[in-house]
């Protein structure tokens, strides 16, 4: 496990493009999806520029929801049996890591601003890891320590693998399995730290530098310093805002999906793809960029269930 506890201020650009494709099974008449796949603003990034693409195309209508997140609403009404959207931007990153001070738990008590960040939520609940987070603990009542070593257990503890969840998987159901993808072992951490009484939120975004799917980690609340990040996939507590591109945060996965939605057809679903890439300089990519991508992407087929892709897929309509 690496523990980053400071490095000199500097700041980076980066250039990104997110793409993902939806093959259904028989003609779509209308697929009416929230996309939460443009960076956030604040919080060590800024945002140069960002924009969407779909085939087909739609109408679009922009919002910012409860936690703060840019959503776009995008209606498609075109009959399809494919869909793609995809997204790029270039945004401005710090390398800076706070120094931050260790704190009390107890501290942390009652904080309005952070309340909902201690409760259940829709795939974790903390009432059912009290034991487990207290041992991981192992008396310690400092925040940091307490985030530590509920990392250092998660990233030593659950093996990573892919096929095994799928965006419905719950904290609970993470720790019985033993393995999972980033979003399953986020989710375990959250559980443990909740259950401490450390207010923490999930994160998804995609790593810097690299390409592949979309990325998964926590943020903590400190009093003096906001969030600050933990990586139980990567083993690390506060990493450089350097090190990811921030799409959004929630409670858990449920309020972050990249894409949700739902569409009409006498069809289903039949496979999903996605892919995502992440270089530094200003680069400016083209939907044309993004297609050839999304050829070498990662497919889960919707007919065996391997749904380990954190990428939520749309439900035919009732």
């Amino acid at each position: 496990m690496q523990a980053n506890l400071g490095s000199p201020l500097e700041t980076a650009t980066a250039s990104f493009v997110y793409a993902a494709r939806y093959g259904y099974s028989d003609t779509v008449i209308h697929n009416d999806n929230q996309l939460r796949i443009l960076p956030r603003e604040g919080e060590g990034q800024s945002v140069i520029e960002s924009e969407t693409w779909s085939v087909p195309t739609g109408r679009g209508v922009d919002y910012k929801d409860r936690f703060g997140n840019h959503v776009r609403r995008l209606r498609v009404v075109e009959p399809h049996s494919n869909f793609i959207v995809a997204a790029s931007g270039i945004v401005r990153l710090s390398s800076e890591v706070p120094a931050a001070e260790e704190l009390p738990v107890s501290s942390l008590a009652g904080l309005p601003e952070t309340f909902e960040y201690t409760l259940e939520s829709p795939l974790v609940d903390p009432a059912q890891f009290t034991v487990l987070a207290d041992g991981i603990a192992a008396g310690n009542e400092g925040m940091l320590a307490v985030v530590a070593a509920a990392i250092r257990w998660v990233y030593e503890n659950i093996v990573y693998r892919r096929g095994t969840t799928t965006v419905a998987t719950t904290a609970d159901q993470v720790l019985q399995a033993g393995e999972g993808v980033c979003q399953d072992k986020t989710h375990l951490a959250l559980a443990l730290l909740r259950a401490r009484g450390v207010p923490c939120r999930y994160a998804s975004g995609l790593i810097t530098g690299q390409r592949g799917e979309t990325h998964s980690w926590l943020e903590f609340f400190h009093p003096d310093e906001g969030w600050l990040g933990a990586d139980p996939t990567r083993g690390i507590i506060l990493p450089p805002a350097m090190d990811y591109v921030k799409l959004s945060v929630g409670r858990d996965y449920t309020d972050v999906s990249p894409i949700s939605g739902s569409f009409l057809s006498k069809g289903e679903a039949q496979d999903i793809a996605a892919i995502a890439e992440v270089t530094f300089g200003e680069r400016r990519h083209t939907l044309c960029y993004a297609l050839e991508l999304l050829e070498g992407a990662y497919v889960v087929d919707s007919d065996n269930g391997a749904a380990a892709l954190p990428l939520e897929r749309p439900e035919r309509d009732r």
